[in-house]
């Protein structure tokens, strides 16, 4: 058990001695303006497991070589890893400037705008943390309850306080994950993409057109279609090589 045990965590330890190594070679490639083979090596580290600062590097270089729509696709999965960064937030930010198609959600009210801006400043991981960290404190005051009584005059305020956030937290847990396992979003990676009213090549169903850069709710996919949704509600029908899922 113990031989098995150590076999593993070499080789788990020399996974990750490569994986370091591998992205140093793409950072060297980067410096040198290197760009498509930095992208290749960044692509490949990404094979092997989802980390921010490679997409937002692997970003970087999709910028540099002018492919707007991949850059904005691998700085949106940077951000679901780590949203509250500035850097990602900043880049992505600029990017969308640069989209052509300007789309727009419905107004939200107030409060519901103010709780989805909320939403996105924490991944999935956070929330959990965050919970985690309310029944510890939960915990230790009943232990101190039990022996101390400076926060008896207290209890009425904390349990109240913490009672709330303990439902909002669930709720943006439950939110979030809802949104990770259930709401696939994707990119738009090609220049200029038809989008048609079913899923057959023909001139005359096609509805509109969107462009690189757009990001859409991807609702269905069948033999290489999308059925993808825009930010206004607008619906149709794409080949699914044109979107990239985030």
């Amino acid at each position: 058990m113990k031989s098995s045990t150590l076999i593993l965590f070499f080789c788990l330890h020399s996974v990750v001695l490569c994986e370091e190594k591998r992205f140093i070679e793409a950072n060297e490639y980067y410096s040198m303006e290197e760009y498509s083979e930095a992208i290749k090596v960044y692509e490949e580290i990404l094979k092997n497991g989802e980390h921010a600062n490679v997409y937002y590097n692997l970003g970087n270089s999709y910028f540099r070589v002018g492919d707007i729509g991949n850059s904005i696709w691998a700085y949106e999965k940077a951000l679901k890893l780590s949203p509250r960064d500035s850097d990602i937030n900043f880049n992505l930010k600029y990017l969308r400037f640069m989209v052509k198609d300007k789309i727009l959600p419905p107004d939200d009210i107030y409060l519901i705008s103010l709780y989805k801006s909320l939403v996105l400043k924490f991944s999935f991981t956070d929330i959990l943390f965050l919970l985690g960290f309310i029944f510890m404190f939960l915990s230790i005051k009943y232990f101190i309850n039990q022996y101390f009584n400076f926060l008896i005059y207290f209890n009425g305020f904390i349990n109240y306080t913490s009672i709330l956030l303990l439902i909002i937290f669930s709720w943006m847990a439950l939110d979030k994950y809802w949104d990770i396992s259930d709401i696939n979003h994707g990119i738009i990676t090609s220049g200029a993409v038809d989008v048609r009213s079913s899923p057959l090549d023909r001139g005359d169903n096609v509805v509109f057109r969107i462009h690189e850069g757009t990001k859409v709710e991807i609702q269905n996919i069948q033999s290489g279609w999308s059925e993808i949704m825009l930010l206004d509600g607008k619906k149709g029908w794409i080949f699914s090589k044109g979107v990239r899922q985030i």
